[in-house]
C-alpha cells in the first residue's frame, strides 16, 4: 500500500535528518526539490544539504504527527504536524509545526519533491 511506503520513506527521512545521514537524503529528495522552512526560508535541494552537511543546521530530534495521507497516481500529498529540537547557527531551537510535503514516484522510486511549513501558534 502506497501510504505505508510513503509512511517508512518519511520514517528514513527523519532518522537521517536527526543522524545527518546526508548520502540517505540525498536519495530520497527530487533534483527539483522546494523546500520552504517555517520561518520563510526557501531551499532547494543544494542549499538544503549544504546547510545539514555544514552543520549550520543540525536535527537534535524530530517527529511526526497527526497525518493524513492523499494519493493522486504518482503523487502523494502527506500533511501533519512537526516537532523538532534543531541548532540553527549555533541558536537552539524549538519547532512546533504544520506541514505539506508531496511525493512523486519517478521511474521506479519515491522521491520528496515539496516540503512548506508553517509555524504553529504558541498556545
Amino acid at each position: 500500500m502506497v501510504e505505508q511506503e510513503i509512511n517508512e520513506l518519511e520514517n528514513v527521512r527523519y532518522r537521517a535528518m536527526v543522524s545527518h545521514d546526508v548520502t540517505t537524503l540525498e536519495r530520497l529528495l527530487a533534483d527539483d526539490l522546494l523546500y520552504i522552512h517555517s520561518s520563510a526560508l526557501v531551499d532547494d535541494k543544494t542549499s538544503y544539504l549544504h546547510a545539514l552537511s555544514s552543520g549550520h543546521v543540525r536535527y537534535l530530534s524530530a517527529e511526526r504527527q497527526q497525518e493524513s495521507f492523499r494519493h493522486y497516481g504518482n503523487v502523494v500529498l502527506l500533511q501533519g504536524r512537526m516537532k523538532a529540537h534543531v541548532v540553527i547557527a549555533g541558536a537552539e531551537k524549538a519547532l512546533n509545526n504544520v506541514f505539506t510535503c508531496v511525493w512523486v514516484k519517478k521511474s521506479t522510486a519515491w522521491q520528496m519533491v515539496s516540503w512548506t511549513s508553517t509555524p504553529l501558534p504558541a498556545s
